[in-house]
C-alpha cells in the first residue's frame, strides 16, 4: 500500500498539512489539519477528479469538444487547498481548536 504524502501549506498566516487520497475513479478526498492542533479538527472535502489513468478509455473515446464538460481533469493543487481552507474557516471550521460560534 502506498504511503500518503503529507504536504505543508500556509494560508492567512497559519500553517496546515494536507493529503489527497483516491476514493473512486471520479473523486478524491482532501484532508487538512492545523499543524498546532494536529488531526483532531481536520477538514475533509470530497473533490471531483477523473483520474486520466483510471478513466483513460472513456476520456479518449469522448468527443474532444466535450471532454472538459464531462470530466474533471484539474488535479488538486495548493491553490485549490488554500481556497478550501479559506472557505471552511469563513463557514466556521474550528481549524485552531476553537469552538464554533
Amino acid at each position: 500500500m502506498a504511503r500518503t504524502r503529507k504536504r505543508r501549506i500556509r494560508v492567512d498566516g497559519a500553517d496546515y498539512r494536507w493529503t489527497v487520497r483516491h476514493v473512486d475513479p471520479g473523486h478524491v478526498i482532501v484532508r487538512v489539519w492545523h499543524v498546532a492542533t494536529g488531526r483532531g479538527t481536520r477538514l475533509e472535502a470530497l473533490v471531483a477528479f477523473d483520474d486520466p489513468w483510471l478513466n483513460f478509455g472513456p476520456i479518449i473515446t469522448a468527443p474532444s469538444d466535450r471532454v472538459a464538460e464531462v470530466f474533471a481533469l484539474e488535479p488538486v493543487t495548493p491553490r485549490l487547498v488554500a481556497g478550501l481552507i479559506q472557505q471552511a474557516v469563513a463557514a466556521g471550521w474550528p481549524a485552531h481548536g476553537d469552538s464554533v460560534k
